[in-house]
């Protein structure tokens, strides 16, 4: 009994053990199959989904691709418009630098003969160094280190390298005082080199504008024309630098002095030869 019984138990356990090998390995093949359908599904489904969304993309970008396309063209012609208005407004400035060029060497070669003209015209009497000045509201002065000891005498005219700067009022034996052509008390005769026309100017008291009180003649001078002593008067010599026209108002005009008047270190005293 014994030994069948261990082969009957032999057999069933070799049984056993190939049921459980076949069911293994059919179950394994279904799970093989149902990834493959799986697979098989979802790749289908991923097809079906490009199929209708590819082209709805292609809808929707097509309009953003064209609108992009548009604010870069924009951008790009805002630029290219601006760069064009800084050329623009960079050569109008360069005409402008040109055209003062222009006027300043012309200007230059006129008050370059003036200056050589009226050295040959003139008697120097002295050289004399600002001491102090006395601006009040009406009245603008300055004193000089100079006085009748230095042959100086009362209306002579004061000048420096820019041109006329006064006349002198007062004298004492080491000093004198100049009355500044900027004085609204002061006067002076003169005529534009361009035409001859004459006028009589006036300070405004202000330090930076003469004014003319008339024009003789019926010719109106031009803005930037060259205003010089007349010698009419006979108290300044003739052709000495005044100024340049500023602006014209009606029948006067208004002259910028050539002398800065807020920076005066010395004036020579002059007469007429």
């Amino acid at each position: 009994m014994a030994p069948k019984f261990k082969v009957k138990v032999f057999q069933t356990s070799r049984l056993i053990k190939n049921i459980t090998i076949i069911s293994v390995i059919t179950l394994s093949f279904f799970l093989v199959l149902f990834s493959k359908s799986d697979l098989i599904l979802i790749n289908s489904i991923k097809n079906i989904s490009s199929s209708i969304i590819n082209p709805l993309t292609s809808i929707v970008a097509s309009p953003v691709k064209v609108i992009s396309n548009i604010v870069n063209e924009y951008d790009e012609f805002k630029s290219l418009k601006f760069e064009n208005r800084i050329l623009q407004e960079e050569i109008i400035r360069l005409k402008k630098w040109q055209t003062l060029a222009i006027q300043n060497s012309r200007e230059n070669r006129v008050l370059k003969n003036l200056l050589q003209a009226t050295d040959n015209n003139l008697n120097l009497i002295k050289t004399a160094s600002l001491t102090n000045r006395n601006d009040g509201l009406f009245s603008k002065l300055i004193n000089i280190n100079a006085g009748y000891d230095d042959n100086i005498k009362k209306n002579m005219s004061a000048i420096n390298e820019r041109g006329l700067v006064g006349k002198v009022v007062h004298t004492n034996q080491n000093n004198s005082r100049v009355l500044l052509l900027t004085d609204p008390n002061m006067s002076v005769s003169v005529k534009t080199i361009s035409d001859g026309a004459f006028s009589l100017l006036s300070g405004m008291g202000d330090g930076k504008y003469l004014i003319s009180s008339f024009i003789k003649g019926n010719k109106m001078p031009k803005i930037g024309d060259i205003v010089v002593t007349s010698g009419t008067a006979q108290i300044f010599p003739v052709d000495l630098l005044v100024g340049k026209i500023a602006k014209i108002e009606k029948e006067r005009f208004y002259v910028l002095p050539f002398v800065d008047f807020n920076n005066i270190d010395y004036v020579q005293i002059v007469t007429s030869k």
